[in-house]
């Protein structure tokens, strides 16, 4: 374990209060406890994996997006049927299910010339429940 402690400086043009406020939250004094640090250290993701999580959570920021997966999630539709669900035009229904093809959310296949899309992994939804009791209390609707 290292402990540091480093003296405050006085500060200047700052009420008590403010002085207080802006320290919420915040250790008082630097300790390091390095058992911890090295357990946490040990767990950590890759930076790859890493990039790759957050990837998918920017894609999953988009409420397009998240109500494309809703509807998917209800049953396999084919891009037309998709964008009518959603109120897009097909070309923009297209280039959001390109994106979450891209970082493998989605997959399709085709029936003649219709695209038929449905969830690769039921993992998002999962998550998207949770997102959704976490906000509302309730089960997903």
């Amino acid at each position: 374990m290292t402990s540091t402690t480093s003296t405050q400086q006085p500060m200047k043009n700052k009420s008590r209060t403010e002085a207080s406020e802006s320290a919420e939250g915040c250790c008082e004094v630097f300790y390091v406890d390095e058992d911890r640090v090295g357990r946490v250290r040990d767990a950590m993701l890759s930076d790859d994996l890493v990039e790759q999580v957050a990837d998918t959570f920017k894609v999953l920021a988009h409420p397009t997006r998240v109500r494309i997966l809703r509807a998917l999630a209800k049953e396999e539709l084919c891009v037309c049927d998709l964008a009518q669900v959603l109120g897009l035009s097909i070309s923009a229904t297209s280039h959001q299910l390109r994106a979450m093809r891209t970082i493998k959310l989605v997959r399709y296949r085709m029936d003649g010339k219709l695209a038929y899309y449905s969830l690769r992994d039921p993992f998002v939804m999962a998550l998207l429940e949770d997102g959704v009791r976490h906000l509302t209390g309730e089960e997903g609707r």
